[in-house]
């Protein structure tokens, strides 16, 4: 008679370890989504009320060597063009940019066109154009280099109607 194969204890490290790493992720997604989902949340208290002076500075300074050239390209290869050109704007996405400059100096006032522009790229959820869903990711602000930032505000600038 053979006596019982021994029983192999395992450690339980490895569980342990996958499931902190998955409480993890958990924790950043709901993160995540909440900073996503968060209305008027994502403004600066001091930009919830704008004024003429509202961003003056920053965009003045994203502007002084700003390149629309380069920033044509970049709404490419950050998909801007995706929702507000084409289909996109077609299909009410996000308003279409033909004539963007002209509208957005009278969009939201006391803001300039270049004040409006760039509260709705880093502001997204500041204000919602009327016969659009509230689709622009929130996530703009925190990726774009400020040099890029200028550029795609330059380039937005000369789309006059």
């Amino acid at each position: 008679m053979n006596p019982p194969p021994p029983v192999r204890k395992t450690s339980p490290w490895p569980a342990v370890i996958a499931i902190g790493v998955l409480l993890m992720f958990a924790a950043l997604f709901i993160g995540e989504l909440a900073q996503v989902s968060g209305g008027d949340s994502d403004l600066p208290p001091a930009e919830r009320t704008v004024t003429g002076d509202s961003y003056v500075e920053t965009v003045s300074a994203l502007l002084i060597e700003a390149d629309a050239a380069k920033g044509e390209a970049l709404v490419k290869r950050y998909g801007c063009i995706s929702c507000h050109q084409g289909a996109g704007a077609q299909n009410k996405l996000a308003p279409e940019w033909a004539g963007v400059a002209t509208r957005a100096a009278t969009r939201r006032p006391p803001l300039t066109a270049a004040a409006y522009l760039y509260e709705s790229i880093v502001y997204a959820r500041a204000y919602d154009v009327d016969g659009y869903t509230a689709q622009m990711p929130l996530i703009y602000g925190n990726i774009i280099p400020e040099v890029d930032l200028g550029d795609i505000l330059a380039y937005l600038l000369t789309l006059e109607e």
